[in-house]
């Protein structure tokens, strides 16, 4: 089992956060390495994306569910798949949560708290499981990064 609890944290407004965050073709563009396949009949996402652990880059298929709350500005995801050699699969349930206030604008900050878990079952599961960390934080930080420049702020974190 994986867990995560991360926190990104962009000077830009709740709302321009939010507005990124609640639609998934904007958000797989800020996910380096993830290409997002077309919408089935239950409001899922097909959806690829290729991980880098080390030498080895492993690319998983998914299936991906997101549920928002507009109200609280959070949401959550349900992804299940497999990669495409191994066939090592995967469940991952994550929550976010968009915080923050409107300020004058040289104060404007936004927090999104993201707590996930991810259980691996299958060949690659320990390789995976020991990088976890570092991709984890790459991929954090990576993301943050390019949320920020979406939304025409500066990653602080």
């Amino acid at each position: 089992m994986i867990e995560v609890n991360e926190r990104i944290e962009v000077a830009s407004t709740p709302q321009a956060v939010w507005a990124i965050l609640s639609d998934p073709s904007a958000v797989v563009e800020c996910v380096e390495g993830a290409v997002l396949g077309d919408k089935q009949d239950d409001g899922s996402f097909n959806a690829k994306m290729a991980v880098k652990f080390g030498p080895a880059k492993i690319s998983f298929n998914a299936n991906v569910l997101v549920e928002y709350d507009e109200a609280n500005q959070s949401g959550n995801v349900t992804a299940r798949g497999k990669d495409g050699i191994s066939g090592t699969k995967f469940k991952t349930t994550m929550h976010f949560k968009v915080e923050g206030q409107d300020a004058p604008p040289d104060n404007v900050m936004t927090a999104v708290p993201i707590k996930a878990e991810c259980e691996l079952n299958g060949r690659l599961a320990h390789l995976i499981e020991s990088g976890a960390n570092l991709v984890i934080k790459r991929m954090t930080t990576s993301f943050a990064e390019k949320l920020a420049e979406r939304c025409g702020g500066a990653k602080t974190t």
